[in-house]
C-alpha cells in the first residue's frame, strides 16, 4: 500500500511538472476602442493686412485669402463681420462665436450667420467696445466658430500708425 501511494504521488508530481512546462496560451486581444469623431484638421493662422477708412462711419478690414474681418464703428453701433473666403465651409450652427486673443487682452462676441459665408456681430457702441477695438489694433489671433468647425485662425497684425490715426475716427464717434 505504501508503494502504491508513493507511486501515485510520484506520478502526480510528474504530471504536474509536465503541465508547468507548457507554454501559456496567448492573451486574448484587447477590444478595439470605440469609434470617435475625427479630429478637426489643425489649421495654421492665415496672415491678414489692415486697410483703414475714416469718415462719418469708421471702417477697417483685416483681410486675408481665407478670412476677412470688417470693423464698422458709428456713433451708435460697432459691427464686426467675418467673411469667409471661397472654399471655406461655414460653421453648422446659426450662432457663431468670434474670439480675439492678443497681447493686450481677449474678447469674445456672439455673431450669427447672415449669408452663406458671412457672420456678423453687432453691439451698441460704448467705451467697452472702443476698448475691444484697441485690443484688436494691437494685433493677435482672431478665431471664428469652434475649433472643430475647421476655420483657419486669422493672424491680425498690429495696426501701427495708420491704426492709431484711424482710432481717432472711432474716438470721435464716442465723443463728438
Amino acid at each position: 500500500m505504501r508503494l502504491v501511494l508513493l507511486r501515485l504521488i510520484l506520478q502526480g508530481a510528474i504530471v504536474l511538472s509536465l503541465t508547468a512546462c507548457e507554454t501559456p496560451a496567448p492573451p486574448a486581444p484587447a477590444p478595439a476602442p470605440p469609434p470617435s469623431a475625427p479630429l478637426p484638421p489643425i489649421r495654421r493662422p492665415v496672415a491678414a493686412n489692415w486697410r483703414f477708412r475714416a469718415g462719418e462711419v469708421c471702417t477697417a478690414s483685416a483681410a486675408s485669402n481665407a478670412l476677412d474681418l470688417d470693423v464698422t464703428a458709428s456713433s451708435k453701433t460697432l459691427t464686426l463681420a467675418a467673411r469667409l473666403g471661397p472654399g471655406t465651409a461655414t460653421p453648422p450652427t446659426r450662432a457663431v462665436g468670434i474670439e480675439f486673443t492678443g497681447a493686450r487682452g481677449t474678447w469674445t462676441v456672439s455673431g450669427r450667420k447672415v449669408a452663406s459665408r458671412r457672420i456678423v456681430a453687432t453691439q451698441p457702441m460704448t467705451e467697452d467696445q472702443a476698448g475691444q477695438i484697441l485690443i484688436l489694433l494691437e494685433g493677435g489671433v482672431l478665431r471664428v466658430g469652434r475649433p472643430r468647425d475647421g476655420l483657419p485662425p486669422l493672424q491680425v497684425p498690429n495696426g501701427g500708425l495708420a491704426g492709431r490715426d484711424w482710432f481717432e475716427c472711432v474716438r470721435r464717434q464716442l465723443f463728438p
